[in-house]
C-alpha cells in the first residue's frame, strides 16, 4: 500500500492531492489473523440475584503478508455453555496491513455471575482483491476464562448461616 501526492500552487494557494496505490508483489499469499491478549473483566452487582456487566478486550494482529479486515463475533457463557450472552453486532475491523494490530473492547450487559465465564472471540478474515470483491477465509477462534463471583449471594448465604447457628444456639440455652 502506498500513495502519490501531487502539489499545485495557484495564486499563492498550495493544493495537494493524494492518490492511494495498492500493489501486489509476486509470490504466494499467506493471509493470517491472530487474536492476542484476550481478557474478560466482570463487574458484579450487590444484588445477590442480579446480573452484572462485563467487558471483553483483545487485539487483532495481521500475521500474514496481505491486507485483511475481520468480521468479529464475541460471546460470553457460564460453565458448560450455560447463560450464554452474545455481543450483538460488532463492526468489521479496518483493513490491517501485514504486522499491524487493532485493539477491540466489547461491552456486555446482563451477565450472570456464574463463578466462571468463558469468553470466545471468532474472527473471519476478509480478503479484498484488486477488483474490490471480498472473500471470507477460514475462521480464527480464541477463548479465555474469567471469574464472575457472586459476592452478594455469598454474603447472603453467610448471613443466613450465622442466623441459623445463632437460633440453634439460643434454643439450646
Amino acid at each position: 500500500m502506498g500513495g502519490i501526492v501531487t502539489s499545485l500552487t495557484q495564486g499563492g494557494v498550495e493544493r495537494r492531492v493524494g492518490i492511494r496505490i495498492q500493489l501486489r508483489v509476486g509470490g504466494g499469499l499467506k493471509p493470517g489473523l491472530l487474536v492476542e491478549g484476550l481478557g474478560v473483566h466482570y463487574s458484579g452487582t450487590p444484588n445477590p440475584f442480579g446480573k452484572g456487566d462485563a467487558t471483553t478486550t483483545y487485539t487483532i494482529r495481521n500475521t500474514g503478508n496481505v491486507i485483511l479486515s475481520a468480521r468479529q463475533a464475541v460471546s460470553l457463557s457460564g460453565p458448560f455453555g450455560t447463560w450464554s450472552v452474545p455481543s450483538g453486532q460488532i463492526d468489521d475491523s479496518p483493513r490491517l496491513l501485514p504486522g499491524e494490530t487493532w485493539q477491540v473492547s466489547v461491552p456486555f450487559r446482563g451477565v450472570v455471575s456464574a463463578l466462571q465465564l468463558t469468553g470466545t472471540v471468532t474472527l473471519v478474515p476478509l480478503l479484498t482483491d484488486a477488483a474490490g470483491s471480498t472473500a471470507p477465509l477460514p475462521a480464527v477462534e480464541n477463548t479465555t476464562q474469567a471469574w464472575a463471583i457472586p459476592w452478594g449471594l455469598f454474603l447472603l448465604i453467610a448471613v443466613m448461616c450465622v442466623l441459623v447457628v445463632a437460633v440453634l444456639a439460643f434454643r439450646r440455652r
